[in-house]
C-alpha cells in the first residue's frame, strides 16, 4: 500500500510542473555572451507562467544537438530572455553567494526592485527587494498580506507626497482586483522617482 501511494504522490507532484524550452541571452562573469535555450519549468495551470527558480542554483541549457548541460549559476553575471506572453524579463547575479538570479523588475536612477524566488513542493515563493542606490540602503518587501503600508511609508519617508500615495495604493489593492500588488508597487516606485526627478 505504501508503494502505490508513494507513486500516487510522486505521479501527482510531476504533473504540478510541466517543462519547457525558453532562447536566452547569458552574459558569464568572463563577459562572454551565450545565445542557447534553457529548461524551464512553468505553471501547470498556466504554462505561461515561467517559474524564476528554473535558473538557481543550476541553469540547465540545451545546445544545438540537442544536448543538456548544466551550467552553474554562479557563472552567470545576468541572464535576459522574452517570455511567453512578450515581456521581456531580466535576472541578475547580485545574491551574496552568487548562486542565485534574481529578477531586476525596475532599474530607475535611484530605486532598484529586485525579486527572488525560491522553489518549493507546492511550485515556487517569490520575495522582493527594494535598493536605494543614493543611500545604499534597502528593504524586504514580503506580501503575504498585501502590500507592507508601514515599511513603505517609513523607506520613503524624505518624500511626506508618498504617505498618502502609499495609502491610496494599499487601498486599491484590496477594492480593485485589476490593480495587483506588483501594479501597485510599480506605481509608488514610479511616483517616488518622479518627485525625485523633480529636485
Amino acid at each position: 500500500m505504501k508503494l502505490y501511494l508513494t507513486l500516487i504522490l510522486s505521479l501527482a507532484f510531476s504533473l504540478t510542473f510541466s517543462q519547457k524550452l525558453v532562447d536566452v541571452k547569458m552574459i558569464t562573469f568572463n563577459n562572454d555572451t551565450l545565445r542557447t535555450k534553457v529548461k524551464i519549468v512553468t505553471n501547470m495551470f498556466d504554462s505561461s507562467m515561467i517559474y524564476g527558480s528554473s535558473f538557481s542554483p543550476k541553469i540547465k541549457t540545451v545546445n544545438p544537438e540537442g544536448k543538456k548541460v548544466n551550467m552553474e549559476a554562479s557563472e552567470v553575471k545576468a541572464l535576459l530572455f522574452t517570455d511567453f506572453n512578450g515581456k521581456s524579463r531580466v535576472f541578475i547575479n547580485n545574491s551574496p553567494n552568487k548562486k542565485t538570479l534574481n529578477e531586476h523588475l525596475f532599474n530607475g536612477k535611484i530605486l532598484d526592485w529586485f525579486r527572488g524566488y525560491m522553489a518549493t513542493n507546492g511550485g515556487e515563493n517569490g520575495f522582493d527587494y527594494l535598493f536605494n542606490k543614493v543611500t545604499n540602503k534597502g528593504i524586504g518587501v514580503g506580501y503575504f498580506t498585501g502590500l507592507p503600508k508601514k515599511k513603505l511609508i517609513e523607506f520613503f519617508s524624505d518624500e511626506p507626497e508618498m504617505a498618502s500615495f502609499i495609502e491610496e495604493m494599499k487601498s486599491s489593492t484590496m477594492q480593485n482586483a485589476e490593480n495587483s500588488i506588483d501594479v501597485c508597487m510599480q506605481r509608488i516606485i514610479t511616483k517616488y522617482e518622479s518627485l525625485k526627478a523633480k529636485k
